[in-house]
C-alpha cells in the first residue's frame, strides 16, 4: 500500500507541474491502448503536442519467474513530416523508463536478479484515421537493468490504438 500511495502522489505532482508549464500550454491529451514488449497489454496516457510526456501501465502480467509488466514514464519527441489531419509530425522518438513489480504486486526485491528497471528507446510513426484517432507503431530496443533471460538487449516494439481528447 505504501508504494501505491507514493506512485499516486508522484502522478498527481507530475500532472500539476505539467499543467502549469507554458511550454505545454497548447497541448493535447491522448489515451491509447495496445500490445508490445515489454509492456505486454498496456494503457497509456500522454500529454503534449511535439513533446509528449506519458505514463504507461501494463495490465497483463508476465508468466513464470519474471516480474509483472512495467509501470513506465515515456517521453515522445515528434519530428519530420506533415499529416493532413493535424499539425503534429507523424514520426517520433520515444524513451521509456519502466519499473517492474513483483508477482504478488509488491516491490520486487530479489537482489540476485538486479534492479527491476528497464529502458526502451524506440522510433515510431502514427497513422491517423481522423483528427482524433489512429494507430501508433514503434520499434527499438529493450534494455533491462536486471537479469532477464541472461541477455542485456532485446528487440522492443509496440502497436496501439489512440484517441486524442
Amino acid at each position: 500500500m505504501k508504494t501505491s500511495t507514493f506512485l499516486a502522489k508522484m502522478i498527481l505532482f507530475a500532472g500539476v507541474i505539467l499543467s502549469e508549464s507554458p511550454v505545454f500550454s497548447q497541448s493535447k491529451y491522448e489515451i491509447s491502448g495496445g500490445v508490445g514488449f515489454p509492456e505486454m497489454i498496456s494503457l497509456k496516457f500522454k500529454y503534449g503536442k511535439v513533446i509528449q510526456i506519458g505514463l504507461s501501465q501494463s495490465i497483463a502480467p508476465f508468466n513464470g519467474n519474471v516480474p509483472v509488466g512495467p509501470t513506465a514514464l515515456e517521453i515522445y519527441y515528434h519530428f519530420a513530416g506533415k499529416y493532413k489531419f493535424n499539425q503534429q509530425p507523424p514520426w517520433y522518438l520515444i524513451g521509456g523508463f519502466g519499473y517492474f513489480w513483483s508477482q504478488d504486486g509488491g516491490i520486487y526485491d530479489d537482489e540476485d536478479e538486479g534492479i527491476p528497471l528497464c529502458f526502451y528507446p524506440r522510433i515510431g510513426r502514427h497513422f491517423n484515421f481522423s483528427k482524433s484517432a489512429g494507430i501508433n507503431f514503434d520499434a527499438g530496443a529493450f534494455i533491462p537493468f536486471f537479469d532477464f533471460e541472461g541477455t542485456n538487449v532485446w528487440p522492443s516494439l509496440s502497436i496501439s490504438f489512440f484517441i486524442r481528447l
